[in-house]
Protein backbone atom coordinates (compact mmCIF):
# COMPACT_ATOMS: atom_id res chain seq x y z
CA UNK A 1 0.00 0.00 0.00
CA UNK A 2 1.31 3.43 -0.99
CA UNK A 3 0.17 6.74 0.49
CA UNK A 4 0.11 9.96 -1.59
CA UNK A 5 -0.50 13.19 0.34
CA UNK A 6 -1.90 16.18 -1.55
CA UNK A 7 0.51 19.13 -1.67
CA UNK A 8 -2.34 21.61 -1.19
CA UNK A 9 -3.61 20.00 2.04
CA UNK A 10 -3.69 22.22 5.14
CA UNK A 11 -4.83 25.70 6.12
CA UNK A 12 -5.57 28.07 3.24
CA UNK A 13 -4.36 31.67 3.33
CA UNK A 14 -7.70 33.08 4.57
CA UNK A 15 -8.05 30.56 7.40
CA UNK A 16 -4.39 30.98 8.37
CA UNK A 17 -4.88 34.77 8.52
CA UNK A 18 -7.99 34.37 10.68
CA UNK A 19 -6.16 31.99 13.04
CA UNK A 20 -3.19 34.34 13.30
CA UNK A 21 -5.44 37.31 14.07
CA UNK A 22 -7.51 35.57 16.73
CA UNK A 23 -4.43 34.12 18.47
CA UNK A 24 -2.66 37.50 18.41
CA UNK A 25 -5.81 39.11 19.84
CA UNK A 26 -6.00 36.42 22.54
CA UNK A 27 -2.37 36.94 23.59
CA UNK A 28 -2.93 40.71 23.76
CA UNK A 29 -6.18 40.41 25.73
CA UNK A 30 -4.62 37.97 28.19
CA UNK A 31 -2.16 40.69 29.13
CA UNK A 32 -5.00 43.24 29.41
CA UNK A 33 -7.44 40.90 31.24
CA UNK A 34 -9.94 41.15 28.39
CA UNK A 35 -11.98 38.57 26.46
CA UNK A 36 -11.82 37.46 22.85
CA UNK A 37 -14.85 36.32 20.86
CA UNK A 38 -15.40 35.29 17.28
CA UNK A 39 -18.45 36.23 15.25
CA UNK A 40 -19.60 32.65 14.75
CA UNK A 41 -17.26 29.62 14.81
CA UNK A 42 -13.87 30.74 13.50
CA UNK A 43 -13.52 27.74 11.20
CA UNK A 44 -15.46 24.54 10.53
CA UNK A 45 -13.16 22.23 12.44
CA UNK A 46 -14.28 20.97 15.88
CA UNK A 47 -10.78 19.94 16.99
CA UNK A 48 -9.31 23.39 16.34
CA UNK A 49 -12.30 25.09 17.99
CA UNK A 50 -11.71 22.93 21.06
CA UNK A 51 -8.10 24.13 21.23
CA UNK A 52 -9.27 27.75 20.93
CA UNK A 53 -11.84 27.26 23.69
CA UNK A 54 -9.03 26.18 26.02
CA UNK A 55 -7.30 29.49 25.27
CA UNK A 56 -10.46 31.39 26.24
CA UNK A 57 -11.58 32.12 22.66
CA UNK A 58 -15.27 31.40 22.10
CA UNK A 59 -18.04 32.21 19.65
CA UNK A 60 -20.16 35.29 20.33
CA UNK A 61 -23.77 34.91 21.46
CA UNK A 62 -26.59 37.40 22.02
CA UNK A 63 -26.05 37.70 25.78
CA UNK A 64 -22.30 38.32 25.63
CA UNK A 65 -21.05 41.47 27.35
CA UNK A 66 -18.63 43.07 24.89
CA UNK A 67 -17.09 45.66 27.21
CA UNK A 68 -13.29 45.29 27.31
CA UNK A 69 -13.56 42.64 24.63
CA UNK A 70 -12.21 41.96 21.17
CA UNK A 71 -14.50 40.55 18.51
CA UNK A 72 -12.79 38.79 15.63
CA UNK A 73 -14.67 38.75 12.32
CA UNK A 74 -13.96 35.33 10.87
CA UNK A 75 -12.74 34.56 7.36
CA UNK A 76 -16.30 34.22 6.01
CA UNK A 77 -17.02 37.91 6.65
CA UNK A 78 -20.26 39.52 7.88
CA UNK A 79 -22.93 41.89 6.58
CA UNK A 80 -22.38 45.68 6.77
CA UNK A 81 -25.32 45.92 9.16
CA UNK A 82 -23.79 43.39 11.56
CA UNK A 83 -20.48 45.24 11.44
CA UNK A 84 -22.21 48.48 12.47
CA UNK A 85 -23.86 46.65 15.40
CA UNK A 86 -20.53 45.33 16.63
CA UNK A 87 -18.87 48.74 16.32
CA UNK A 88 -21.73 50.34 18.29
CA UNK A 89 -21.23 47.81 21.11
CA UNK A 90 -17.87 49.36 22.01
CA UNK A 91 -15.91 46.18 21.34
CA UNK A 92 -12.55 46.31 19.60
CA UNK A 93 -13.03 44.88 16.12
CA UNK A 94 -10.40 42.61 14.58
CA UNK A 95 -11.28 42.01 10.95
CA UNK A 96 -10.00 38.60 9.80
CA UNK A 97 -12.20 38.46 6.70
CA UNK A 98 -10.41 36.54 3.98
CA UNK A 99 -9.01 39.01 1.38
CA UNK A 100 -10.67 36.96 -1.37
CA UNK A 101 -14.04 37.23 0.36
CA UNK A 102 -13.51 40.99 0.71
CA UNK A 103 -12.92 41.16 -3.04
CA UNK A 104 -16.32 39.54 -3.65
CA UNK A 105 -17.97 41.95 -1.20
CA UNK A 106 -16.49 44.94 -3.06
CA UNK A 107 -17.60 43.58 -6.46
CA UNK A 108 -21.19 43.13 -5.21
CA UNK A 109 -21.24 46.51 -3.47
CA UNK A 110 -19.93 48.34 -6.55
CA UNK A 111 -22.44 46.75 -8.93
CA UNK A 112 -25.38 46.99 -6.55
CA UNK A 113 -24.89 50.77 -6.53
CA UNK A 114 -25.07 50.69 -10.34
CA UNK A 115 -28.43 48.91 -10.26
CA UNK A 116 -27.26 45.37 -10.91
CA UNK A 117 -29.08 42.41 -9.40
CA UNK A 118 -26.63 40.02 -7.76
CA UNK A 119 -26.68 36.27 -8.25
CA UNK A 120 -24.47 34.30 -5.87
CA UNK A 121 -23.67 30.73 -6.87
CA UNK A 122 -23.22 29.05 -3.51
CA UNK A 123 -24.87 27.43 -0.52
CA UNK A 124 -27.86 29.28 0.88
CA UNK A 125 -27.44 29.77 4.62
CA UNK A 126 -23.64 29.50 4.55
CA UNK A 127 -21.96 32.21 6.65
CA UNK A 128 -20.03 33.63 3.70
CA UNK A 129 -23.15 33.79 1.50
CA UNK A 130 -25.15 35.49 4.26
CA UNK A 131 -22.41 38.12 4.52
CA UNK A 132 -22.31 38.64 0.74
CA UNK A 133 -26.10 39.11 0.55
CA UNK A 134 -25.71 42.05 2.93
CA UNK A 135 -23.89 43.98 0.16
CA UNK A 136 -26.60 43.46 -2.50
CA UNK A 137 -28.87 46.26 -1.19
CA UNK A 138 -31.71 43.77 -0.94
CA UNK A 139 -31.44 42.75 -4.58
CA UNK A 140 -29.58 39.46 -4.34
CA UNK A 141 -30.34 35.81 -5.06
CA UNK A 142 -28.61 32.57 -4.13
CA UNK A 143 -28.59 29.51 -6.39
CA UNK A 144 -26.59 26.31 -6.04
CA UNK A 145 -26.86 24.62 -9.45
CA UNK A 146 -27.92 25.17 -13.09
CA UNK A 147 -31.40 23.80 -12.37
CA UNK A 148 -32.07 26.74 -10.01
CA UNK A 149 -31.71 29.29 -12.84
CA UNK A 150 -35.28 28.71 -14.08
CA UNK A 151 -36.65 29.75 -10.69
CA UNK A 152 -35.07 33.21 -10.83
CA UNK A 153 -37.19 36.27 -11.74
CA UNK A 154 -36.62 38.36 -14.85
CA UNK A 155 -33.88 40.96 -14.27
CA UNK A 156 -32.57 43.82 -16.41
CA UNK A 157 -28.87 43.27 -15.65
CA UNK A 158 -27.11 40.81 -13.41
CA UNK A 159 -23.78 40.51 -11.61
CA UNK A 160 -22.78 36.88 -11.09
CA UNK A 161 -20.28 35.84 -8.39
CA UNK A 162 -19.38 32.57 -6.69
CA UNK A 163 -19.00 31.61 -3.08
CA UNK A 164 -15.22 31.37 -2.75
CA UNK A 165 -15.35 27.64 -1.95
CA UNK A 166 -17.76 26.77 -4.78
CA UNK A 167 -17.18 23.76 -7.01
CA UNK A 168 -15.54 24.93 -10.26
CA UNK A 169 -17.55 22.73 -12.63
CA UNK A 170 -20.87 23.63 -10.95
CA UNK A 171 -20.09 27.34 -11.23
CA UNK A 172 -19.09 27.01 -14.89
CA UNK A 173 -22.25 25.14 -15.90
CA UNK A 174 -24.46 27.51 -13.89
CA UNK A 175 -22.86 30.55 -15.52
CA UNK A 176 -23.51 29.13 -18.98
CA UNK A 177 -27.21 28.79 -18.22
CA UNK A 178 -27.36 32.30 -16.72
CA UNK A 179 -25.71 33.78 -19.83
CA UNK A 180 -28.25 32.05 -22.01
CA UNK A 181 -31.15 33.50 -20.02
CA UNK A 182 -29.86 37.03 -19.26
CA UNK A 183 -28.34 39.07 -22.07
CA UNK A 184 -26.98 41.89 -19.90
CA UNK A 185 -24.62 40.15 -17.49
CA UNK A 186 -21.28 40.52 -15.79
CA UNK A 187 -19.62 37.36 -14.51
CA UNK A 188 -16.79 37.27 -11.97
CA UNK A 189 -14.99 34.02 -11.20
CA UNK A 190 -14.50 34.59 -7.48
CA UNK A 191 -13.65 31.01 -6.51
CA UNK A 192 -10.57 31.12 -4.29
CA UNK A 193 -7.40 30.04 -6.10
CA UNK A 194 -6.59 27.80 -3.14
CA UNK A 195 -9.98 26.10 -3.54
CA UNK A 196 -9.38 25.71 -7.28
CA UNK A 197 -5.95 24.17 -6.70
CA UNK A 198 -7.31 21.75 -4.09
CA UNK A 199 -10.10 20.60 -6.36
CA UNK A 200 -7.77 20.32 -9.35
CA UNK A 201 -5.30 18.25 -7.33
CA UNK A 202 -8.08 15.94 -6.13
CA UNK A 203 -9.13 15.44 -9.77
CA UNK A 204 -5.52 14.64 -10.67
CA UNK A 205 -5.01 12.38 -7.64
CA UNK A 206 -8.19 10.44 -8.36
CA UNK A 207 -6.51 9.12 -11.51
CA UNK A 208 -3.52 7.80 -9.51
CA UNK A 209 -5.12 6.38 -6.36
CA UNK A 210 -7.47 3.51 -5.60
CA UNK A 211 -9.18 5.33 -2.70
CA UNK A 212 -9.20 8.81 -1.20
CA UNK A 213 -9.29 10.06 2.38
CA UNK A 214 -10.49 13.63 2.93
CA UNK A 215 -9.65 15.08 6.36
CA UNK A 216 -11.81 17.93 7.62
CA UNK A 217 -14.85 19.12 9.52
CA UNK A 218 -18.22 17.83 8.34
CA UNK A 219 -19.58 21.37 8.56
CA UNK A 220 -16.94 22.69 6.15
CA UNK A 221 -18.29 23.53 2.68
CA UNK A 222 -14.92 23.26 0.93
CA UNK A 223 -14.16 19.91 2.63
CA UNK A 224 -17.49 18.47 1.52
CA UNK A 225 -16.84 19.68 -2.02
CA UNK A 226 -13.52 17.84 -2.08
CA UNK A 227 -15.41 14.70 -1.10
CA UNK A 228 -17.95 15.35 -3.88
CA UNK A 229 -15.25 16.04 -6.50
CA UNK A 230 -13.49 12.78 -5.62
CA UNK A 231 -16.72 10.76 -5.50
CA UNK A 232 -17.91 12.16 -8.83
CA UNK A 233 -14.83 10.65 -10.47
CA UNK A 234 -15.66 7.21 -9.17
CA UNK A 235 -12.99 7.13 -6.46
CA UNK A 236 -14.04 5.46 -3.18
CA UNK A 237 -13.81 8.35 -0.69
CA UNK A 238 -13.79 8.52 3.11
CA UNK A 239 -14.46 11.75 5.04
CA UNK A 240 -12.96 11.77 8.54
CA UNK A 241 -12.39 14.49 11.13
CA UNK A 242 -9.83 12.63 13.26
CA UNK A 243 -7.71 9.48 13.10
CA UNK A 244 -10.11 7.77 15.55
CA UNK A 245 -12.87 7.85 12.91
CA UNK A 246 -10.76 6.17 10.25
CA UNK A 247 -11.88 2.57 9.72
CA UNK A 248 -8.77 0.92 8.31
CA UNK A 249 -10.70 -2.20 7.34
CA UNK A 250 -12.23 -0.19 4.49
CA UNK A 251 -8.74 0.27 2.99
CA UNK A 252 -7.69 -3.39 2.95
CA UNK A 253 -8.43 -3.91 -0.75
CA UNK A 254 -6.64 -0.77 -2.00
CA UNK A 255 -2.98 -0.46 -2.97
CA UNK A 256 -2.66 3.33 -3.39
CA UNK A 257 -4.36 5.73 -0.95
CA UNK A 258 -4.66 9.47 -1.52
CA UNK A 259 -4.95 11.84 1.44
CA UNK A 260 -6.11 15.44 1.19
CA UNK A 261 -7.66 17.97 3.58
CA UNK A 262 -10.02 20.92 3.66
CA UNK A 263 -8.91 24.53 3.99
CA UNK A 264 -9.66 24.59 7.74
CA UNK A 265 -7.82 21.36 8.60
CA UNK A 266 -4.56 21.87 10.53
CA UNK A 267 -1.45 19.94 9.55
CA UNK A 268 -1.28 17.95 12.78
CA UNK A 269 -4.68 16.32 12.13
CA UNK A 270 -3.64 15.50 8.58
CA UNK A 271 -0.33 14.02 9.79
CA UNK A 272 -2.08 11.80 12.32
CA UNK A 273 -4.21 10.30 9.56
CA UNK A 274 -1.14 9.75 7.37
CA UNK A 275 0.72 8.12 10.28
CA UNK A 276 -2.19 5.76 10.98
CA UNK A 277 -2.50 4.69 7.33
CA UNK A 278 1.25 4.16 7.01
CA UNK A 279 1.29 2.15 10.24
CA UNK A 280 -1.53 -0.02 8.89
CA UNK A 281 0.42 -0.40 5.66
CA UNK A 282 3.18 -2.09 7.64
CA UNK A 283 0.85 -4.89 8.73
CA UNK A 284 0.36 -5.96 5.13
CA UNK A 285 4.02 -6.35 4.16
CA UNK A 286 6.79 -8.76 5.05
CA UNK A 287 8.02 -9.02 8.64
CA UNK A 288 11.57 -7.93 7.77
CA UNK A 289 10.31 -4.70 6.24
CA UNK A 290 7.99 -4.12 9.20
CA UNK A 291 10.93 -4.50 11.56
CA UNK A 292 13.09 -2.15 9.44
CA UNK A 293 10.41 0.56 9.29
CA UNK A 294 9.73 0.31 13.03
CA UNK A 295 13.44 0.44 13.83
CA UNK A 296 13.92 3.57 11.69
CA UNK A 297 10.82 5.19 13.24
CA UNK A 298 12.13 4.50 16.77
CA UNK A 299 15.64 5.66 15.86
CA UNK A 300 14.38 9.05 14.68
CA UNK A 301 11.45 9.46 17.07
CA UNK A 302 13.53 8.67 20.16
CA UNK A 303 16.19 11.31 19.27
CA UNK A 304 18.83 8.58 18.96
CA UNK A 305 19.28 9.54 15.31
CA UNK A 306 20.06 13.14 16.25
CA UNK A 307 22.47 11.75 18.87
CA UNK A 308 24.36 9.97 16.09
CA UNK A 309 24.39 13.25 14.18
CA UNK A 310 25.86 14.99 17.24
CA UNK A 311 28.73 12.49 17.38
CA UNK A 312 29.44 12.98 13.68
CA UNK A 313 29.29 16.77 14.05
CA UNK A 314 31.64 16.72 17.05
CA UNK A 315 34.13 14.59 15.11
CA UNK A 316 34.12 16.97 12.13
CA UNK A 317 34.49 19.99 14.43
CA UNK A 318 37.57 18.45 16.03
CA UNK A 319 39.08 17.83 12.58
CA UNK A 320 38.38 21.43 11.56
CA UNK A 321 39.98 22.64 14.80
CA UNK A 322 43.07 20.55 13.99
CA UNK A 323 42.80 18.48 17.20
CA UNK A 324 42.65 14.75 17.82
CA UNK A 325 38.93 13.80 17.42
CA UNK A 326 38.67 11.75 20.62
CA UNK A 327 35.74 9.37 21.17
CA UNK A 328 34.98 11.12 24.48
CA UNK A 329 34.15 14.38 22.70
CA UNK A 330 31.66 12.55 20.47
CA UNK A 331 30.17 10.67 23.43
CA UNK A 332 29.67 13.86 25.47
CA UNK A 333 27.95 15.59 22.55
CA UNK A 334 25.73 12.57 21.85
CA UNK A 335 24.67 11.99 25.45
CA UNK A 336 24.18 15.64 26.31
CA UNK A 337 22.15 16.55 23.20
CA UNK A 338 20.09 13.35 23.40
CA UNK A 339 19.17 14.09 27.02
CA UNK A 340 18.39 17.73 26.19
CA UNK A 341 16.00 16.83 23.37
CA UNK A 342 14.34 13.99 25.30
CA UNK A 343 13.79 15.99 28.51
CA UNK A 344 12.56 19.02 26.53
CA UNK A 345 10.03 16.74 24.85
CA UNK A 346 8.52 15.90 28.24
CA UNK A 347 8.52 19.59 29.19
CA UNK A 348 6.81 20.58 25.94
CA UNK A 349 4.24 17.82 25.48
CA UNK A 350 1.45 20.12 24.29
CA UNK A 351 3.42 21.39 21.30
CA UNK A 352 4.71 17.90 20.47
CA UNK A 353 1.15 16.51 20.47
CA UNK A 354 0.28 18.87 17.61
CA UNK A 355 3.41 18.62 15.49
CA UNK A 356 4.90 15.18 16.28
CA UNK A 357 2.04 12.71 17.00
CA UNK A 358 4.15 9.64 16.15
CA UNK A 359 6.88 10.69 18.59
CA UNK A 360 4.35 11.48 21.33
CA UNK A 361 2.87 8.00 20.96
CA UNK A 362 6.33 6.43 21.27
CA UNK A 363 7.27 8.46 24.37
CA UNK A 364 3.92 7.79 26.05
CA UNK A 365 4.29 4.05 25.49
CA UNK A 366 7.81 3.93 26.98
CA UNK A 367 7.69 7.00 29.23
CA UNK A 368 9.54 5.55 32.23
CA UNK A 369 12.25 4.06 30.02
CA UNK A 370 12.91 7.36 28.25
CA UNK A 371 12.94 9.39 31.46
CA UNK A 372 15.48 7.03 33.06
CA UNK A 373 17.53 6.85 29.85
CA UNK A 374 17.69 10.65 29.36
CA UNK A 375 18.64 11.32 32.99
CA UNK A 376 21.29 8.58 32.82
CA UNK A 377 22.64 10.08 29.59
CA UNK A 378 22.86 13.53 31.19
CA UNK A 379 24.73 12.21 34.26
CA UNK A 380 27.09 10.15 32.08
CA UNK A 381 27.90 13.24 29.98
CA UNK A 382 28.87 15.04 33.22
CA UNK A 383 31.15 12.19 34.29
CA UNK A 384 32.82 11.97 30.88
CA UNK A 385 33.27 15.75 30.78
CA UNK A 386 35.00 15.67 34.18
CA UNK A 387 37.43 12.99 32.96
CA UNK A 388 38.41 15.19 30.00
CA UNK A 389 39.08 18.45 31.89
CA UNK A 390 37.56 20.74 34.48
CA UNK A 391 36.90 23.31 31.72
CA UNK A 392 34.82 20.82 29.74
CA UNK A 393 32.96 19.79 32.92
CA UNK A 394 31.95 23.37 33.71
CA UNK A 395 31.04 23.89 30.07
CA UNK A 396 28.48 21.06 30.28
CA UNK A 397 27.44 22.13 33.79
CA UNK A 398 26.63 25.72 32.83
CA UNK A 399 24.91 24.60 29.62
CA UNK A 400 22.67 22.38 31.77
CA UNK A 401 21.96 25.20 34.24
CA UNK A 402 21.03 27.49 31.38
CA UNK A 403 18.71 24.81 30.01
CA UNK A 404 16.95 24.52 33.38
CA UNK A 405 16.73 28.31 33.80
CA UNK A 406 15.36 28.66 30.26
CA UNK A 407 11.82 27.69 31.31
CA UNK A 408 11.85 29.19 34.80
CA UNK A 409 9.85 32.40 35.30
CA UNK A 410 12.48 34.98 36.28
CA UNK A 411 10.13 37.97 36.52
CA UNK A 412 7.50 37.70 39.32
CA UNK A 413 3.89 37.62 38.16
CA UNK A 414 3.08 40.93 39.88
CA UNK A 415 5.45 42.68 37.45
CA UNK A 416 3.87 41.10 34.34
CA UNK A 417 2.21 44.41 33.43
CA UNK A 418 5.68 45.98 33.06
CA UNK A 419 7.48 43.03 31.49
CA UNK A 420 5.90 41.13 28.61
CA UNK A 421 8.19 38.12 28.99
CA UNK A 422 8.63 36.46 32.37
CA UNK A 423 11.00 33.70 31.21
CA UNK A 424 13.62 33.20 28.50
CA UNK A 425 11.34 30.65 26.81
CA UNK A 426 8.72 33.37 26.17
CA UNK A 427 11.11 35.60 24.18
CA UNK A 428 10.34 35.24 20.45
CA UNK A 429 12.85 33.02 18.68
CA UNK A 430 14.73 32.13 21.85
CA UNK A 431 14.22 28.39 21.35
CA UNK A 432 16.09 28.32 18.03
CA UNK A 433 18.93 30.46 19.40
CA UNK A 434 19.22 28.39 22.59
CA UNK A 435 19.29 25.06 20.75
CA UNK A 436 21.86 26.38 18.26
CA UNK A 437 24.13 27.67 21.06
CA UNK A 438 23.86 24.26 22.74
CA UNK A 439 24.96 22.55 19.52
CA UNK A 440 27.86 24.97 19.12
CA UNK A 441 29.00 24.42 22.72
CA UNK A 442 28.64 20.62 22.80
CA UNK A 443 30.03 19.86 19.33
CA UNK A 444 32.41 22.79 18.76
CA UNK A 445 33.61 24.33 22.03
CA UNK A 446 34.13 21.08 23.96
CA UNK A 447 36.73 19.63 21.52
CA UNK A 448 38.54 22.99 21.66
CA UNK A 449 38.60 23.08 25.47
CA UNK A 450 39.47 19.39 25.79
CA UNK A 451 42.52 19.44 23.53
CA UNK A 452 45.96 20.19 24.89
CA UNK A 453 46.70 22.33 21.86
CA UNK A 454 44.21 23.66 19.31
CA UNK A 455 43.85 26.44 16.79
CA UNK A 456 42.28 29.54 18.31
CA UNK A 457 41.83 31.05 14.85
CA UNK A 458 39.73 28.04 13.76
CA UNK A 459 37.38 28.31 16.76
CA UNK A 460 35.16 31.14 15.38
CA UNK A 461 34.76 29.19 12.13
CA UNK A 462 33.79 26.02 13.99
CA UNK A 463 31.31 27.83 16.24
CA UNK A 464 29.80 29.69 13.28
CA UNK A 465 29.41 26.43 11.35
CA UNK A 466 27.88 24.39 14.18
CA UNK A 467 25.57 27.23 15.27
CA UNK A 468 24.38 27.99 11.72
CA UNK A 469 23.67 24.38 10.73
CA UNK A 470 21.69 23.79 13.94
CA UNK A 471 19.89 27.13 13.56
CA UNK A 472 18.80 26.46 9.96
CA UNK A 473 17.56 23.01 10.91
CA UNK A 474 15.66 24.23 13.99
CA UNK A 475 14.04 27.21 12.28
CA UNK A 476 12.90 25.10 9.31
CA UNK A 477 11.15 22.72 11.72
CA UNK A 478 9.62 25.77 13.43
CA UNK A 479 8.22 26.86 10.06
CA UNK A 480 6.75 23.37 9.63
CA UNK A 481 5.15 23.48 13.09
CA UNK A 482 3.97 27.10 12.96
CA UNK A 483 0.26 26.22 13.19
CA UNK A 484 0.60 24.22 16.40
CA UNK A 485 3.03 26.72 17.94
CA UNK A 486 0.57 29.57 17.37
CA UNK A 487 -2.26 27.70 19.04
CA UNK A 488 -0.28 26.97 22.20
CA UNK A 489 1.16 30.50 22.26
CA UNK A 490 4.84 29.85 21.40
CA UNK A 491 6.51 32.76 19.60
CA UNK A 492 9.05 31.19 17.29
CA UNK A 493 11.05 33.14 14.72
CA UNK A 494 8.64 32.39 11.81
CA UNK A 495 5.73 33.60 13.97
CA UNK A 496 7.55 36.72 15.17
CA UNK A 497 8.84 37.97 11.79
CA UNK A 498 6.90 35.93 9.22
CA UNK A 499 7.87 33.07 6.91
CA UNK A 500 9.28 35.23 4.11
CA UNK A 501 11.60 37.19 6.41
CA UNK A 502 12.64 33.92 8.05
CA UNK A 503 13.50 32.43 4.67
CA UNK A 504 15.56 35.52 3.78
CA UNK A 505 17.54 35.21 7.03
CA UNK A 506 18.29 31.51 6.44
CA UNK A 507 19.41 32.14 2.86
CA UNK A 508 21.64 35.04 3.96
CA UNK A 509 23.11 32.90 6.74
CA UNK A 510 23.89 30.12 4.25
CA UNK A 511 25.66 32.52 1.87
CA UNK A 512 27.75 34.10 4.64
CA UNK A 513 28.69 30.68 6.07
CA UNK A 514 29.81 29.45 2.64
CA UNK A 515 32.00 32.53 2.21
CA UNK A 516 33.49 32.02 5.69
CA UNK A 517 34.33 28.35 5.04
CA UNK A 518 36.07 29.22 1.76
CA UNK A 519 37.96 32.27 3.03
CA UNK A 520 39.02 30.68 6.34
CA UNK A 521 41.52 28.35 4.63
CA UNK A 522 42.72 31.05 2.24
CA UNK A 523 43.74 33.26 5.19
CA UNK A 524 45.23 30.36 7.15
CA UNK A 525 42.60 29.96 9.89
CA UNK A 526 41.64 26.38 8.98
CA UNK A 527 42.81 23.44 6.91
CA UNK A 528 41.41 22.54 3.49
CA UNK A 529 38.76 20.52 5.33
CA UNK A 530 36.69 23.70 5.56
CA UNK A 531 36.09 23.35 1.80
CA UNK A 532 34.65 19.89 2.39
CA UNK A 533 32.01 21.29 4.74
CA UNK A 534 30.52 23.52 2.03
CA UNK A 535 28.37 20.56 0.79
CA UNK A 536 26.68 20.60 4.21
CA UNK A 537 25.58 24.19 3.59
CA UNK A 538 24.43 23.25 0.08
CA UNK A 539 22.50 20.31 1.54
CA UNK A 540 20.77 22.67 4.01
CA UNK A 541 19.83 24.98 1.13
CA UNK A 542 18.52 21.93 -0.70
CA UNK A 543 16.06 20.92 2.00
CA UNK A 544 15.02 24.57 2.44
CA UNK A 545 14.22 24.66 -1.28
CA UNK A 546 12.29 21.38 -1.11
CA UNK A 547 10.21 22.70 1.77
CA UNK A 548 9.55 25.98 -0.03
CA UNK A 549 8.32 24.02 -3.07
CA UNK A 550 6.20 21.80 -0.79
CA UNK A 551 8.18 18.73 -1.81
CA UNK A 552 9.44 17.97 1.70
CA UNK A 553 7.58 15.13 3.48
CA UNK A 554 6.10 15.80 6.90
CA UNK A 555 6.51 14.21 10.32
CA UNK A 556 9.60 12.27 11.31
CA UNK A 557 10.62 11.82 7.66
CA UNK A 558 11.24 15.57 7.48
CA UNK A 559 13.48 15.34 10.55
CA UNK A 560 15.39 12.40 9.10
CA UNK A 561 16.20 14.49 6.02
CA UNK A 562 17.27 17.62 7.93
CA UNK A 563 19.26 15.75 10.59
CA UNK A 564 21.21 13.77 8.01
CA UNK A 565 23.17 16.98 7.46
CA UNK A 566 24.95 16.41 10.79
CA UNK A 567 25.95 12.92 9.66
CA UNK A 568 27.03 14.31 6.28
CA UNK A 569 29.65 16.44 8.05
CA UNK A 570 31.26 13.22 9.31
CA UNK A 571 31.01 11.55 5.92
CA UNK A 572 32.91 14.47 4.37
CA UNK A 573 35.89 13.58 6.59
CA UNK A 574 36.21 10.31 4.66
CA UNK A 575 36.34 12.18 1.32
CA UNK A 576 38.83 14.69 2.72
CA UNK A 577 41.18 11.94 3.88
CA UNK A 578 40.85 10.07 0.60
CA UNK A 579 41.62 13.04 -1.63
CA UNK A 580 43.82 15.31 0.52
CA UNK A 581 45.70 13.42 3.18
Amino acid sequence: MRVIVAKTAGFCMGVRKAMDNVLDAANKRQRDDGSVYTEGPLIHNPQVLEKLEKKGISALNEDTDLSKSTVVIRAHGITPERRRELEASGAEICDATCPRVKRVQLIIEEHAKKGYSTIIVGDEGHAEVIGLLGYTEGNGYVISSPKDVSGLPDMEKICVVAQTTQDMSTFASTVEKLKHRYGNHKVFDTICSSTSRRQAEVISLSEEVDAMIVVGGRGSANTNRLVQVSTDRGTPTLLVETEDELDLRKLVDYDVIGVTAGASTPNWLLQRIVDKVQDFKGKKIRKIRIFAEKAISILIGSFMYIGIGAASFSYSSAVLLGVDPRIKYCAIATLFLFSMYALNHFADKEAAALSEPARVKLFEKYQTFFIVLSITAAITSFVLAFTVSIEVFFCVFFATLFGIAYRVSIIPKRFSSFFRYRSLAQIPGSKAVFISITWAVSTGLIPFLGAATSSLSALPVVLAFTFSMAFIRTVLLDVKDVQGDRIIGKETIPIAIGKESTKAILVAMSILLTILLIISHMIGWTSKFSYYLVPCVIYACGYLYLYHKRLMPGGLVCESITDFNFILAGIMIVFWRLFVI
